[in-house]
């Protein structure tokens, strides 16, 4: 559970969530004696216990604080309170480049701007003999300094290496914190050097580039890493058509499964990708045509210089022990030419048959790979401890729990969501038409069977221990239901109005023994809606409501519901007269005359179609009366959108609007 403000950790004082993880939680904390914040990682107790993963953080923890860089973030302390270790780091107000990217803010200059901060970055560790082999966009945080200017951070040095020496999967390999930007020879448990961070690297390039992560449309955890073992590099105008060709190009070197065949250094890769931000040269030939989109607006810190050669030990090679990371280069100073590190000699021959048996032989031992990881976060997480037994009451009578469910079938109207939100992968679930929304489905690893309606014959064709069902089951199929395995529905005192996600979160939560996880998920939610509010304070204040629009006709959205809460979280004021009433069973009330809508009055409007008219966006179909309204009308009718806003809604979900429906909606709304 996380700290409560006013917590005090090692002289710091908590005073808000920054974010939490499978591992631990981040807070911004007061500094003991110094007027500032600090960001304090406080691990969770589970791995705080674990003795080989004690001594592996602090080592590397200590290694991380002999950096000193102006592009990384700086460890200043670490310690141990009640048991669990933290670490205390600098503050960074601002953002984080996952995070802007998903929101649409990310422009091809300024993807290129935060690839050449972090590059140096990189460049400096590697030259230190210190790997990172967690490079995503979700670590280089983004902040600026005195005169407004944009600094880009590495954060989270030597805490991915900590975890993979901890868990002990292989003796030469390791374990990714993402999947998603794992070079092959990490997958494949061989040699890995400062070129598996640099193939990680043109991973986060093309996800900044192109809003999503390499092989993303692979589907599943499995089928991810096997793509990254043995299918070329994905280009990235297939999914952004306008941006130069020479990307490609970039993207395909850097993610080339020879680390031979990989640039050399962060540098060279950040030179090539500026090189194809202004149509110059790419590093296969030719010139490309284009415009560049405007410089970023900030050019960031200048480069800081480090006159002192580096000398590194004689004999020095790769290991799995404190001085694993990679091959010496000569030694060099800062502002001298980019450093050539070069990788482990070639074989005297090709072995080609060789080669295919390891990639073979890699791809079977991916998918334990990936089994074992996703055992290892969801067995030492929050939900890694002892299950009590608890007793459940619900609408339909008690059901007793005393072990952990491991098979879970979540049929009920956002059960999945809440369900997936906890780490659990459900064996058989429902969906209108049997289709799940897109931010479900990408949480399956694995096929599961999705209902149409609830057909106890299939449910029980999956054979679940628990089944959870908090709504659209009645009692005869609730008997049905407890004969397969035992049932819980919606909470006995659970009032239909009030019965929002984050209840129904907290809920399953409770039956999965995650109750914890839950409570992170809630408290990173509302801290994500003051971040949503403080960047998009056009929203803030405006006048709100949505309507339905189908081929039956017009509604209202009414308050309290999904669409109208989370509406109001983003800072905009939902129409106090359209509270449901006693006699509102649903949440949107009919529009009978559609002369009403003349009498639309809101600073903003909401049309959520899912009429048979409805498709891009367009203004077709719509009731003329509309044609009268002159506030700012926002137009859903994306299926995945208008899924997410119906009820209940889902963390799944919110996440999936917040990255979709804002951006939207600030373009629209000044």
């Amino acid at each position: 559970m996380p700290l409560s403000e006013g917590t005090v950790v090692g002289g710091y004082t908590i005073e808000s969530v920054l974010g939490a993880g499978g591992m631990g939680t981040v807070y911004r904390a007061k500094h003991p004696s110094l007027p500032r914040s600090d960001a304090v990682k406080v691990l969770s107790a589970e791995m705080s216990q674990d003795q080989m993963f004690r001594a592996r953080f602090l080592r590397e923890a200590d290694m991380a604080a002999t950096l000193d860089h102006p592009n990384i973030v700086t460890v200043y302390n670490r310690g141990e309170t009640d048991g669990q270790l933290w670490i205390a780091m600098q503050y960074v107000a601002g953002s984080d480049a996952d995070r802007e990217t998903t929101r649409g803010r990310m422009t091809p200059a300024r993807a290129v701007h935060i690839i050449g901060e972090v590059a140096k970055a990189l460049d400096y560790a590697h030259r230190r003999l210190i790997l990172h082999r967690d490079i995503k966009p979700a670590n280089f945080l983004i902040g600026s300094n005195d005169d407004g200017e944009e600094r880009v951070f590495l954060a989270d040095f030597g805490i991915a290496r900590a975890v993979d020496e901890a868990v002990g999967l292989t003796q030469t390999g390791t374990v990714m914190a993402s999947v998603a930007y794992a070079a092959p020879e990490a997958l494949e448990g061989t040699h890995i050097d400062h070129r598996t961070d640099i193939y990680a690297l043109g991973c986060a390039l093309y996800r900044l580039l192109t809003g999503a992560t390499p092989f993303s449309r692979s589907g599943g955890l499995s089928a991810v890493a096997t793509a990254h073992l043995i299918s070329p590099p994905p280009r990235v105008t297939d999914r952004i058509p306008a941006l130069p060709g020479a990307f490609n190009d970039v993207i395909a070197k850097a993610m080339a499964k020879d680390p031979n065949q990989r640039y050399q250094s962060a540098r060279e890769l950040a030179q090539a990708a500026s090189a194809a931000l202004a149509g110059g040269p790419s590093p296969g030939g030719g010139t490309q045509q284009w415009v560049p989109a405007p410089p970023p607006a900030f050019a960031g810190p200048p480069p800081r210089s480090d006159s002192d050669p580096i000398t590194y030990p004689s004999g020095w090679h790769p290991t799995n022990d404190a001085g694993a990371g990679l091959n010496p280069p000569p030694p060099q100073h800062h502002f001298g030419p980019p450093p050539v590190l070069p990788g482990p000699p070639p074989p005297a021959a090709p072995q080609r048959g060789r080669r295919k048996f390891l990639i073979a032989g890699a791809i079977a031992g991916t998918v334990l790979l990936v089994a074992a990881i996703a055992g290892f976060y969801f067995t030492r997480g929050p939900g890694s401890v002892p299950y009590e037994a608890q007793t459940f009451a619900h609408e339909y009578g008690q059901t007793e729990l005393s072990a952990a469910p491991e098979a879970v079938a979540a049929i009920g109207a956002g059960d999945a969501d809440a369900v997936l939100s906890l780490g659990v992968e459900p064996v058989v679930t429902f969906a209108p038409n049997a289709q799940l929304p897109s931010w479900e489905r990408d949480k399956f690893s694995q096929s599961a069977k999705v209902l149409g309606f609830v057909d106890t014959a299939a449910v029980a064709a999956a054979k679940p221990d628990v089944i959870i069902a908090t709504s659209g089951v009645d009692q005869a199929t609730y008997q049905k239901l407890t004969a397969i395995a035992p049932t819980i529905t919606q909470p006995e005192s659970a009032d239909s109005q009030q019965w929002t996600w984050q209840e129904q979160l907290k809920w399953v939560g409770r039956i999965l023994g995650l109750q914890d996880r839950a409570d992170e998920l809630l408290t990173a939610v509302r801290d994500q809606r003051a971040d949503l509010r403080n960047q998009n304070p056009q929203l803030v204040g405006k006048t709100v409501e949505a309507l339905n629009l189908s081929d039956d006709g017009v509604a209202q959205v009414l308050k309290p519901s999904n669409t109208a809460d989370y509406l109001d979280g983003l800072g905009l004021r939902y129409n106090d007269d359209l509270l449901r009433g006693p006699g509102d069973t649903v949440t949107a009330r009919s529009i009978t005359d559609t002369n009403r809508l003349y009498s639309i009055r809101s600073d903003v409007l909401v049309v959520i179609r899912s009429d048979s008219a409805a498709g891009g966006g367009g203004f077709g179909g719509l009731p003329n009366e509309l044609n009268a309204y002159t506030g700012d009308l926002i137009i859903v009718d994306d299926t995945n959108v208008v899924a997410a806003l119906a009820q209940p809604g889902g963390y799944l979900a919110t996440q999936f609007l917040d990255s979709t429906l804002v951006p939207a909606m600030a373009q629209r709304v000044k």
